[in-house]
């Protein structure tokens, strides 16, 4: 067709759009917030790190921890879910996906903690039927510390000790290396040393229902966190980078506590709440049917921002 003939179509058919009605603007999509640090999360059945804005998607049955090697490599748990002997390792996740698993293959491996210096990481692994802790040096030595069949759960690093939970005396207490911390007829479990390591918060049921207390990291000046008379469990603490402030969960809602004043904020549905390292953002896991989805929750103002969907485990650097 030639150019002339072209342009006399073109003009009839502009001609005729005249009298259709003009198209609906397409939607524009949301505007994407550049979150600070490196934020890590299962999606689906995929570990995602989201750093910089980007997306990369590391690989399937790896479980983030909160915790991380000086160098910037997440300490992670690889599993392939089926409760086997061996179905469970330690795995650290570099920047640039690469897993390296250290330790040994268990039919359990849990809450792994790294020493001060990046030197070991401290995990409960279930070896021999029952869970006890372990020190995997990076340089491939593993120690057995504890090894009681009532079982030892949940290390945590306090200062240049371990911290962590044991059923030996028939009902779960805190102990730290050579120390018990608690003793009561119920239960004090879920230990979360502060960042200065001077102050120890932890979930107890002395009082009934679940709440949270706080005590000098040797065992002195016990004392609760919060005033809820209600008969809501309370749980899954985290503190600030700063160690001013704690997040929990109470009814699946998210509480901020400052704790000096005592101060508190509700920020509406969700879970397994994790600072961001400015302190500026909550990235919590909220419901949504059966399944959750991961959110960002400013801090200051704002609202909050949908990270992912089919989402959880939210786990912030």
């Amino acid at each position: 067709m030639s150019r002339l003939a072209l342009l006399a179509v073109t003009a009839v058919l502009a001609g005729c759009s005249d009298d259709r009605p003009a198209p609906a603007p397409r939607p524009t999509e949301p505007p994407r917030v550049l979150l600070p640090g490196t934020l890590w999360y299962v999606e689906g059945t995929s570990l995602v790190r989201l750093h910089g804005g980007a997306r990369s998607a590391i690989g399937e049955n790896l479980f983030p921890s909160y915790d991380a090697l000086p160098d910037g490599r997440l300490v992670a748990i690889s599993s392939r879910g089926d409760g086997s002997a061996e179905s469970e390792q330690l795995a650290l996740i570099a920047a640039d996906g690469k897993v390296t698993r250290v330790g040994p293959m268990a039919a359990q491996v849990r809450d792994p903690a790294v020493d001060p210096h990046g030197k070991w990481i401290v995990a409960a692994i279930n070896l021999d039927g029952h869970s006890d802790l372990y020190r995997i040096d990076l340089d491939g030595t593993t120690t057995r510390i504890t090894n009681d069949v009532a079982g030892n759960y949940h290390p945590a690093i306090l200062g240049d000790d371990v911290v962590y939970v044991s059923s030996r005396d028939g009902d779960a207490e805190l102990y730290k290396t050579g120390q018990r911390l608690t003793a009561f007829y119920k239960d004090d479990f879920d230990p979360v040393p502060s960042p200065d390591g001077k102050t120890l918060a932890f979930s107890s049921d002395r009082e009934g229902p679940v709440r949270l207390f706080l005590m000098n990291a040797d065992g002195t000046n016990l004392r609760r966190l919060t005033s809820r008379s209600d008969a809501m469990d309370e749980g899954e603490l985290a503190w600030s980078h700063d160690g001013a402030s704690l997040a929990y969960v109470a009814d699946n809602h998210v509480f901020v506590r400052n704790v000096a004043t005592g101060t508190e904020r509700a920020l509406g549905e969700g879970l397994e709440p994790v600072f961001s390292p400015d302190g500026k953002y909550l990235a919590v896991s909220r419901l949504r049917g059966e399944t959750t989805d991961v959110w960002a929750i400013p801090l200051d103002a704002g609202q909050p921002v949908q990270v992912a969907t089919d989402a959880r485990l939210p786990r912030w650097r």
